[in-house]
């Protein structure tokens, strides 16, 4: 994962160029895999700035619109994942993302 890929810079950028409904589509996703992950037993840390325990979280919720982002970043033995939600269902998602771990 790198330093940039979660950068609220990075995610403004990525969200004018996405458009707003695509945009709030992925966002939507990722906050339901960003949840799920927190809760999850196998995974150490998440970082995404949609959830109020990111340290971004602030400036996040005061910078981004319609949502906080596609890319959500997982911690698992150690090793930083950096996952990217699609327009697929949520729980379709959330499914796939599980049985990888």
């Amino acid at each position: 994962m790198g330093e940039k890929d979660l950068d609220i810079d990075t995610l403004l950028a990525l969200s004018s160029q996405m458009g707003r409904e695509r945009w709030r589509v992925l966002s939507d996703a990722a906050q339901v895999v960003a949840n799920y992950l927190a809760c999850h037993p196998r995974v150490e840390a998440v970082r995404y700035p949609g959830l109020k325990a990111d340290p971004d979280f602030p400036r996040a919720a005061n910078t981004l619109l319609g949502g906080f982002g596609p890319r959500v970043a997982y911690q698992v033995a150690g090793k930083w994942r950096l996952w990217e939600a699609d327009e697929r269902d949520a729980c379709d998602q959330v499914m796939e993302l599980e049985s990888q771990l």
